[in-house]
């Protein structure tokens, strides 16, 4: 047993401490403030907070006019993230899910991700387990599929307490964390109500948010997808088309990677239901794995991707250096206007301005536009 237990920096992830840094103006170089502490966090620790920070889209860099060190300067995004004290990606995650009005789903998908899985282990009933769970997969998405099966958990619910224990039993779910899913989507709600993206006076209670206009767009599978990836972006992989009697393959810029068997993905004998692939987890053991994945279309990518360049001439869009999209150049263009119109959004809601009007037609803009992408390709 250790003497003294590690200092409280060194073993917390360090993204909601470097926000609440920039967000309460006490220094513009989360480094340099750092590393003043008296037991001071490693400079790796800190540049990998920053880097996520920068990634989710809460920071950007900002040039020193003094000296050679790096500052930051904090985003009308992360300004709203420094008041959610959740990890930045599942803050950004549930932000979204209010503005592209599929709150239920959401937040179910982000409870999902900080619970035990659902889904039961139970090694002597593997196979009737597997079976059991298959009537809830969707086609394509890992994140999908937790909402099919939160839902049928709660119609369940909704007739007894018997009955949803009942529910669990026969396909083989865990129950306790359907109760840990369920706290965690009250705790999220009320997070969202405290920092203003649910109005109380429209939406007083949970139980009201399925039939709400925070949940206009649930239906609509793109607008959900293009939300996880907001979150989980830059977790993509390419998935290279094959023959039907092949498995997909899968790459992140030159890394070969393998879905995970645990994702619906595992193992398919078809082509891809898109050419991408967002993740939530990637590990190593015989292979480099990815889990929890869904299929995601382009426009997701254009919306919440980082740096953007048009080529007008070559008929594609490059994302990150390394994304190839082969689309009309008009249609990067016109992202990268919304991606501006989505930033002034949010710093408008900081400000404390009624943005409703204005976000209602944009994101019913972009909804229709996803929505049409799916439908085209």
């Amino acid at each position: 047993m250790k003497k003294q237990a590690t200092p409280e920096l060194q073993r917390v992830p360090l993204e909601e401490v470097c926000l609440s840094i920039l967000a309460g103006r006490l220094s513009d170089n989360c480094m340099g403030f750092l590393l003043q502490a008296p037991q001071p966090p490693s400079q790796e620790s800190v540049k990998n907070a920053l880097q996520v920070l920068e990634e989710v889209g809460a920071i950007h860099p900002i040039p020193s006019k003094k000296s050679d060190a790096r500052l930051e300067q904090i985003t009308p995004l992360g300004s709203h993230l420094a008041k959610l004290p959740v990890h930045v990606r599942l803050g950004k995650m549930l932000i979204f899910g209010a503005l592209f009005k599929v709150l239920d789903k959401v937040l179910t998908i982000v409870a999902s991700l900080t619970a035990k899985s659902v889904f039961s282990t139970n090694i002597e009933h593997a196979q009737q387990a597997s079976v059991a769970h298959k009537t809830f997969l969707h086609h394509s998405s890992d994140f999908l599929t937790i909402c099919n099966v939160w839902e049928a958990y709660t119609s369940a619910l909704e007739i007894s307490a018997s009955n949803a224990r009942k529910f669990c039993t026969k396909h083989y779910l865990n129950r306790t964390a359907f109760v840990e899913i369920s706290d965690m989507r009250r705790q999220f709600f009320d997070l969202l109500q405290s920092i203003g993206f649910i109005d109380s006076s429209s939406l007083a209670s949970l139980d009201k948010l399925p039939s709400s206009a925070y949940n206009k767009y649930a239906p609509i599978e793109e607008a959900v997808s293009s939300v996880i990836t907001a979150g989980l972006y830059p977790n993509v992989a390419h998935c290279t088309k094959q023959c039907v009697d092949t498995t997909p393959s899968l790459f992140a810029k030159d890394e070969k990677l393998w879905f995970h068997k645990s994702s619906v993905n595992y193992n398919k004998k078809r082509q891809c239901d898109s050419e991408w692939v967002v993740f939530h987890e990637k590990f190593a053991t015989s292979k480099t794995f990815v889990s929890t994945t869904t299929f995601v279309q382009p426009f997701s990518l254009l919306l919440f991707g980082e740096s953007v360049v048009v080529r007008h001439t070559e008929r594609k869009v490059i994302i990150d250096d390394w994304i190839v999209l082969h689309i009309p150049a008009q249609a990067g263009v016109m992202f990268r206007e919304l991606r501006r119109k989505l930033s002034t959004l949010l710093k408008e809601r900081m400000d404390g301005e009624d943005f409703k009007k204005q976000t209602d037609t944009i994101i019913n803009g972009l909804v229709h536009l996803l929505r049409i992408e799916a439908r085209d390709l």
